[in-house]
């Protein structure tokens, strides 16, 4: 076994720990992944004919070049210990190896585990170039780079982020954030490509700019103190939360802004209930926290309804992020908010009492609210 192959074998052994962490979750989770898995490849191909597009609208491509980069993020960052083999990585720095195959490796696995997502605009860039080769040279330069600047600009900025989610420590704050959130309000005011050329420039920028931090001070004290430390310490499963809603939230504006005016209520009602779900799911971390430090928690003079109601309280603290990226988006009414609240309690409740199946709860409210409103008209 050859160097390549023994890191690749690491990355497959720390993927399949992945999968199976998140079995131990949830078995709803483990039981619904099928029936998603054929979205999840369809969507690729649905991102690239927009992003290729040079017609396409500013306000279409902006989202979906966000949400794009956001998942290819995300997918490269749940996969950065595996590709860098940080649980073995005191074997691997003791090896024979140069840094240079060291390095080639590295670069081979972020190839291997982002495949189609940062493959696919390759592949569709060369064939864009050999199908229009015949008239490049009659057609005016300033032409050809408008109509190939939108796929060389995701191919770019796809594998920047996909080495940067396994090489920088420091998370993407202004560029994956802060400007996209600040550019779909004034999406025609620029061209695509200076859109691509101001993506950049926010990277350069964020690259010198400290990460921005902030001290807890005094206050919050007590469980709450406990429990903004931990998060605070390890804000992987947090930070992939937000994203998550924020990829959902994007996906599904772009599909509200996309169908008519009857089916928007249906669209706005599947957000709030993915929504709901997804931030009440934070609950399994303090769940986890309680049992990594159970003897400390059994020794506090409380009982466990008041320690279960501090959790819930906490739990629906940290939700305050996510309601305001729903309001700022503001797809929901006062109907869809209700939703919201509806399913997020049933949630809790579902984690509570049945964390493997927690998601039965809101599915059934979900049927119930269905069925009411069908009776209703």
């Amino acid at each position: 076994m050859n160097y390549w192959q023994f890191r690749l074998r690491l990355y497959n052994e720390s993927l399949k720990q992945w999968l199976d962490s998140i079995k131990q979750l949830s078995m709803g989770i483990v039981a619904l992944f099928p029936l998603a898995l054929p979205a999840l490849i369809f969507l690729p191909f649905v991102a690239w004919g927009i992003l290729a597009d040079a017609s396409s609208e500013n306000t279409l491509y902006l989202n979906t070049l966000w949400c794009y980069l956001l998942f290819i993020y995300s997918w490269m960052l749940i996969q950065r210990y595996g590709v860098l083999a940080t649980q073995h990585r005191y074997y691997v720095d003791s090896l024979a190896v140069t840094d240079v195959k060291r390095r080639w490796c590295e670069t081979g696995l972020i190839v291997y585990s982002a495949n189609i997502f940062l493959l696919g605009p390759l592949c569709l860039m060369l064939l864009m170039i050999y199908g229009a080769a015949d008239r490049f040279l009659t057609l005016p330069f300033s032409h050809i780079i408008q109509q190939l600047a939108p796929i060389f600009g995701l191919l770019a900025l796809v594998s920047y982020y996909s080495v940067s989610a396994v090489r920088v420590p420091k998370l993407p704050w202004l560029s994956l954030l802060i400007l996209p959130l600040g550019a779909i309000s004034m999406a025609d005011e620029f061209a695509k490509t200076q859109w691509l050329v101001l993506w950049c420039v926010a990277i350069i920028i964020e690259r010198q700019l400290p990460m921005p931090s902030f001290s807890l001070g005094n206050w919050p004290k007590g469980l709450f103190r406990l429990q903004l430390q931990a998060d605070l310490q390890n804000p992987r499963s947090e930070g992939l939360r937000f994203v998550g809603l924020l990829l959902m939230t994007i996906m599904l504006g772009i599909m509200f802004n996309g169908v008519k005016h009857e089916a928007q209520s249906y669209v706005a009602g599947f957000l709030s209930f993915c929504a709901a779900l997804l931030m009440a799911s934070s609950l399994f971390d303090s769940q986890a926290l309680q049992r990594l430090y159970q003897p400390y928690f059994t020794s506090l003079p409380i009982s466990r309804s008041e320690l279960q109601s501090y959790c819930l309280l906490y739990v629906a603290v940290k939700a305050l992020p996510g309601l305001l990226l729903l309001s700022y988006f503001d797809l929901f009414s006062a109907m869809h908010w209700a939703l919201w609240l509806m399913f997020y309690v049933t949630s809790l409740v579902g984690i509570l009492y049945r964390p493997k199946w927690f998601f039965i709860s809101p599915i059934i409210s979900a049927i119930v609210v269905f069925l009411m409103m069908n009776l209703a008209h």
